[in-house]
């Protein structure tokens, strides 16, 4: 089978097809670029990258002060690649996010605005490090994949989930 006989034609906004035109000689396509054009033509793409945290936190007015071993992940999405078939590159979105959770390490997170005034609970946490994570987004990626989601996880078996569209 043809290598590109996999790839579907390319959908158009009004849900039709049109055919993919590739340059080929005898019968095989030989221009890499058109090739990663055809592969990612319709497609979605969707990154997912974790960074780890250790922070203590206290629920006013009497919680006690514990301390977790937290996981954030963010999520993004795209409809395109780049000329070598990637999203964007791996390390500046780990850099990023990596950024976000040194903020917090070794912290107690209440001394931090805006927890400072509003509980660290970890909705509200998840929600601020998805704010601060669309703001260096714009800053140092415009242009860039979509922040669609944070997950935070103050354990390995509870996690809250956050990002800018309706909730159910």
């Amino acid at each position: 089978m043809e290598l590109l006989d996999r790839f579907p034609p390319k959908r158009t906004d009004d849900g039709h097809t049109e055919p993919i035109h590739l340059q080929k000689l005898d019968g095989h396509v030989r221009d890499s670029a058109t090739l990663q054009r055809s592969m990612a033509s319709g497609m979605a793409y969707e990154l997912a990258m974790d960074s780890f945290f250790g922070a203590s936190h206290a629920i006013r007015p009497s919680g006690a002060r514990h301390t977790h071993s937290f996981r954030i992940q963010a999520t993004f999405v795209t409809s395109s690649v780049d000329e070598n078939g990637m999203i964007c590159g791996f390390r500046e979105v780990s850099d990023i996010l990596n950024a976000e959770a040194r903020r917090y390490v070794n912290q107690f997170i209440n001394e931090i605005a805006p927890f400072d005034m509003v509980q660290p609970t970890g909705e509200n946490l998840a929600t601020v490090i998805y704010r601060n994570l669309v703001k260096a987004l714009g800053e140092e990626m415009p242009g860039g994949p979509e922040l669609v989601s944070v997950t935070l996880w103050e354990n390995p078996t509870s996690s809250v989930r956050v990002g800018a569209w309706r909730a159910a």
